[in-house]
């Protein structure tokens, strides 16, 4: 058996449409740091939807969100891809009628996206980041019972994670000069969520009914305004854990910078 034929387990192959396609406006975004609440808000509008409850399509593909889903090298049927998503996005048509836009914001697609994006007929972009501090805390605490490791052990993890945040804003510095795509943060996102409809690549009817005042429901938390949550975040680190943070991040003052962001001690 091919691998583009593969196991339909892993990679599923339902009917679409070929000639009825949307806009998939692509978020270009590490895990954890806002894009829930990015892509909750775009959908406030009646002509754009997502494909999965959190907003990432490769929930649907058991091959693409399998454990070396960051790797650029990684095997990827692409037919699959395209004919789950559009599927989907056909179903939800044909009871809704007027879906224009599809926002998609798997974090890993930004190892894949030229090949991904090449799948359909009509893309465009947007890229965000978050304070590296904010979001190590953010994932330390959610997927590593932070509370329950020693000190040792937490630098281990803190270390894996700012190297993993280092690799994933230099691919997304790549891809936002290479291609142009407009920056955003989780920072000036949270301080004027209205500024992103101006950033945003679709026919102006749809940005225009989105509603940048929404309130938005993120991971398991109540349905609240937008609000920036890095203070809170941080304070769950030590303060040997901020330097420890620092000293991983020294070599990377560039990147930082091109994000507008700085080691803080």
């Amino acid at each position: 058996m091919s691998f583009l034929q593969g196991s339909q387990d892993r990679w599923p192959l339902p009917k679409f449409d070929e000639n009825d396609q949307p806009h998939f406006l692509f978020i270009i975004t590490p895990p954890y740091s806002g894009s829930t609440a990015l892509a909750e808000l775009l959908n406030t509008s009646h002509r754009t939807m997502i494909l999965q409850s959190r907003g990432e399509g490769q929930w649907l593909i058991p091959g693409l969100c399998e454990a070396d889903r960051w790797d650029p090298k990684k095997e990827v049927n692409y037919l699959s891809i395209k004919a789950t998503w559009l599927n989907v996005y056909q179903q939800v048509k044909r009871l809704t009628q007027n879906i224009d836009v599809v926002i998609e914001k798997s974090p890993p697609n930004m190892m894949r996206l030229d090949k991904l994006s090449s799948q359909f007929r009509d893309c465009s972009f947007i890229a965000n980041n978050r304070d590296p501090y904010a979001n190590c805390a953010s994932i330390l605490y959610r997927h590593h019972d932070a509370d329950n490791l020693s000190l040792h052990e937490r630098k281990g993890v803190l270390s894996g994670l700012v190297k993993a945040w280092v690799m994933r804003s230099n691919k997304i510095q790549e891809l936002v000069l290479s291609r142009n795509i407009p920056l955003l943060t989780y920072e000036s996102f949270c301080r004027q969520p209205s500024a992103i409809i101006d950033m945003l690549k679709i026919p102006k009817e749809i940005s225009d009914s989105i509603n940048p005042d929404a309130n938005v429901r993120v991971k398991d938390y109540k349905l609240q305004p937008i609000s920036n949550q890095n203070e809170r975040q941080i304070l769950k680190l030590s303060s040997e854990e901020v330097e420890y943070i620092s000293e991983q991040l020294s070599s990377n003052r560039e990147l930082l910078k091109f994000f507008g962001y700085r080691l803080l001690r």
